[in-house]
């Protein structure tokens, strides 16, 4: 069986970069028809700018984590600087959930969370492409791990 690897989807994050380019083109299109005074009013550029270096970041997060379905294994591997990695037998996993908003719902995609027997800490993945799909084959590979 090929390694299926599960990694979050920019769809959200490129909804906020949307926002921020029209945020931006129209409060420079005020400032234009009031030639651009008060200079005080230049100081809006600052939100555009915020929600510009959030989505950065938050792309940076978000293509530094991911999981593996990989035989009988699930792995989790997250970080940018430092890596951290938690493997999983399928055949302990009890629950994988799917979470989704109106908004996420309208893109399609999910937050995942796989809980494991004995394990305190549940695995979570955000904005995942298709979620329920994912956490059906998940839950079909962690019955078949049980499986004699």
């Amino acid at each position: 069986m090929q390694p299926l690897v599960i990694k979050s989807t920019a769809k959200t994050v490129m909804a906020w970069l949307l926002f921020s380019t029209v945020l931006l083109v129209g409060i420079a299109a005020y400032l234009y028809t009031r030639n651009w005074e008060p200079r005080a009013l230049l100081a809006l550029f600052v939100l555009p700018l915020g929600i510009d270096s959030w989505v950065a970041w938050r792309l940076v997060q978000l293509q530094n984590r991911r999981m593996i379905l990989s035989g009988d294994l699930l792995r989790f591997e997250e970080g940018f600087l430092r890596r951290t990695q938690r493997t999983l037998m399928l055949a302990k996993i009890e629950d994988v959930r799917v979470e989704q908003s109106l908004g996420q719902r309208l893109l399609g995609v999910g937050h995942l969370t796989v809980l494991a027997t004995g394990d305190s800490t549940p695995l979570r993945l955000d904005n995942i492409d298709n979620a329920r799909g994912v956490a059906d084959r998940i839950l079909n590979a962690a019955q078949a791990a049980r499986k004699p």
